[in-house]
């Protein structure tokens, strides 16, 4: 019995030794994210607990905005322990049910040596030894798919800093434009009060040039709200929403900020299908649900334990088994030598009055079997549900894929047209509105035309200017949603070894055989 104790002692001890450890997991997720947004997050480090401190006056670059959301969004930092939980999950599929042991005891109405009853060796269960690889499958599958989904979400908080960002600029920029009209207002005021002294305007003229100035500073009291409305916006991404807004963004402007072509619809949409996380991540879904159909089906096979099983019968009560019995079965003994005192006749018989009774002590040990007798449920529900699944998952991956090719077609639509509302507005409209401001402010000087055609040629060299700045602003947006919908770069990435992300067959692949 003590040697058997040895191996189950070793198994203890390695199943012991079964740890958890989701750093390597974390840095994978965190090359993927690199390939796709050409920098690493810093997710072994904690998160930063106090915001970067800006003087108010330094530009907060694109760049850092996106690599502190990266770091330091709270969301993104929640999803990482799921990773953690995925690889607890696949630690704990490779690991052996914990063994039984059982112990009885009965004890005799009229006393004596209790019968025991139990198990010389643990009781394991062997359907282990075929349910582990199957489990391990599937738990492998969810950890990738895990892994994935996390990558994945870190490239869309990235697309959105990039839109938090491009409003910012926009608005920025905005604000500037509506502080120029501002200032050419009250030039014209000025022109208009001097006519007004050489008697050649009247109050009226004063009056509409004012009444214009108070309109653009309404607009720009909601711009400016707008803009610390997008400030706000962008601290949350960045994990820092308490933080001060004496900060700015890179400037951009409506005629000079350099406008590149996308490339081929069908070139991103082929881009999309080989780097989207999310559609990998479906595509492991896909092969957890075929594992689970092995799972299933291993799990129909009967329960089968081993031991070895002992039981000891009981006994009657011993009468004298301790000294004084003894002593008083040497002293009776003797008596009756004394006694019996007639020679030639040989000795007294042996009497042992306080000895104790003859035990009858059986010991019986055997190996123990418990299976299980599969008569009602075989499993065929289980396995029913298992393959309906794994079909569900495969529809849900040829969905997923149908949704990527359009979000990549719609997003390559809108990237395309505000590029081309870009550049007409810088060749084309933009041009021919200066022209003709400057025209009606000559001929206004010159007596030419009255107040209202020059005022209104400012109004629609002001609009013109923000609808120029608002399809840049719809660029860089279009342009970070295209990104998005391409899975991260537009550039597709280089090729090396086959990376455990990748599963082995495509779910097209799977459901064709």
């Amino acid at each position: 019995m003590k040697r058997a104790w040895i191996p189950v002692a070793c198994i203890s001890a390695a199943g012991g030794c079964a740890q958890v450890n989701p750093g390597p997991r974390i840095d994978e997720a965190a090359g993927l994210v690199e390939q796709r947004l050409g920098q690493k997050p810093a997710w072994t480090a904690p998160w930063d607990d106090q915001p970067p401190a800006w003087d108010g006056r330094s530009i907060l670059h694109l760049q850092d905005a996106v690599a502190t959301a990266l770091r330091n969004n709270r969301d993104l930092r929640a999803d990482l322990e799921m990773i953690g939980q995925a690889d607890a999950d696949l630690a704990q599929a490779g690991l052996l049910a914990n063994p039984t042991i059982n112990f009885m005891i009965m004890f005799p109405s009229g006393g004596g040596r209790s019968m025991l009853r139990g198990s010389g060796l643990p009781m394991q269960q062997l359907q282990d030894l075929w349910m582990i690889p199957a489990r391990q499958e599937v738990a492998r599958a969810a950890l990738q798919e895990t892994i994935l989904r996390v990558a994945d979400r870190a490239v869309v908080i990235a697309a959105d800093v990039k839109t938090a960002y491009a409003r910012l600029q926009y608005t920025q920029r905005a604000i500037e434009l509506i502080r120029e009209n501002m200032e050419i207002v009250d030039q014209s005021t000025r022109i208009i009060e001097t006519r007004q002294a050489a008697g050649r305007a009247s109050q009226v003229e004063i009056n509409l040039s004012r009444i214009r100035r108070l309109g653009l500073r309404s607009e720009l009291m909601a711009v400016e709200a707008d803009y610390r409305a997008a400030q706000r916006e962008l601290l949350g991404l960045m994990g820092f929403a308490g933080a001060s807004d004496g900060w700015q963004v890179e400037p951009i402007h409506e005629t000079r900020t350099p406008v590149d072509a996308p490339n081929a619809e069908e070139e991103l949409v082929r881009l999309a299908a080989a780097q989207r996380l999310d559609l990998k991540a479906a595509e492991w879904q896909v092969l957890a649900a075929e594992h689970e159909i092995e799972l299933m089906q291993r799990e129909a096979w009967p329960e089968l334990a081993l031991g070895l099983g002992f039981e000891r019968m009981a006994a009657p009560p011993s009468q004298n088994r301790q000294l004084i019995g003894r002593f008083g079965n040497a002293m009776s003994q003797n008596l009756l030598d004394q006694a019996w005192g007639m020679p030639g006749d040989p000795g007294p018989p042996m009497i042992e009055p306080f000895g104790p009774k003859m035990r009858e002590v059986e010991y019986t040990v055997g190996p123990m079997i418990d299976m299980e007798l599969p008569i009602f449920d075989q499993g065929q529900a289980q396995i029913a549900r298992a393959v309906h699944l794994h079909r569900q998952r495969v529809a849900e991956y040829e969905a997923r894929l149908q949704g990527v090719v359009r979000m990549v077609r719609e997003s390559f639509i809108m990237r395309q047209q505000a590029g081309e509302q870009v550049d007409f507005y810088r060749r084309e409209m933009l041009p021919e509105v200066e022209r003709n401001v400057d025209l009606a402010r000559q001929s206004y000087i010159a007596g030419q035309e009255d107040l209202t055609v020059y005022l209104q040629s400012q109004e629609e060299l002001l609009t013109t200017r923000l609808k120029a700045l608002q399809f840049l602003r719809d660029c860089l947006v279009s342009q970070a949603e295209l990104e998005r919908a391409a899975g991260g770069r537009l550039t597709r990435i280089d090729s090396g070894e086959p990376s455990e992300t990748e599963p082995a067959t495509r779910p097209a692949e799977q459901e064709r055989s």
